[in-house]
């Protein structure tokens, strides 16, 4: 090697070099992977996604959870980014028209530099709560029915691996794929993460948010 092909592999930096795998993949097809400001994040931009933004993807999920989704994905959203494409009315609520398209599955030797790349995309960090508080301690029964009555989560969001609703990312997992400090942040106050988010704020107090939060690790706990 040359003295420039040197100087060129000591100039590409950790973060760099992170980076470079997620593009070699393709995955800014689909997803936003660098932040873009406040005012460009809009209704429009939104529906337009082919999936999550990831620029605070080291924010907001579980490293272990990525290498293993990674390595075998499966839908978290069950009618993908865009619902009302593959959805069609029921009488008993939303039902698949037609099944979103597959992740692609990431070469095993390429997981671990994909989950550095989206560790280190970490916009939103300041939000995070230090220390991430606890969930609340409460009865299964009364934690279920907060969530899905007392706080009307259950309208968008499954609890179960069949039926409606589908316009909501799947929560069986959800304790054991998001990190706690962005579960709290993100329930008490979603359009802080994007302005347009759907899910509804509505400035909860922690003893609430903590709520939620028992509610999705009992959950991850019955989905083993």
């Amino acid at each position: 090697m040359g003295l420039c092909g040197i100087l060129a592999v000591i100039a590409v930096t950790p973060i760099q070099a992170r980076s470079d795998v997620l593009e070699e993949l393709g995955c800014a097809g689909c997803h936003q992977l660098e932040p873009i400001p406040r005012a460009e994040r809009t209704l429009a931009r939104f529906a337009a996604r082919k999936g999550p933004d990831l620029f605070y993807a080291g924010s907001k999920y579980r490293p272990e959870w990525l290498r293993s989704w990674l390595a075998d994905p499966k839908p978290i959203r069950p009618a993908g980014i865009r619902p009302f494409e593959l959805t069609s009315s029921s009488e008993t609520g939303d039902v698949l028209a037609a099944a979103p398209a597959p992740h692609p599955t990431v070469p095993s030797n390429r997981i671990g530099s994909v989950v550095s790349a989206l560790e280190s995309r970490d916009w939103g960090s300041e939000l995070l709560p230090n220390p991430a508080p606890a969930p609340a301690q409460v009865p299964r029964m009364l934690a279920e029915l907060n969530f899905v009555k007392f706080k009307g989560c259950g309208s968008c969001h499954r609890t179960t691996a069949s039926g409606p609703p589908l316009s909501g990312p799947d929560l069986m997992d959800g304790w054991s794929r998001l990190q706690p400090a962005f579960l709290a942040a993100y329930i008490a106050n979603p359009q802080n993460w994007d302005p347009v988010a759907p899910m509804p704020g509505y400035a909860l107090q922690p003893i609430e948010v903590g709520k939620l939060m028992e509610y999705l690790r009992l959950l991850s706990q019955e989905a083993r």
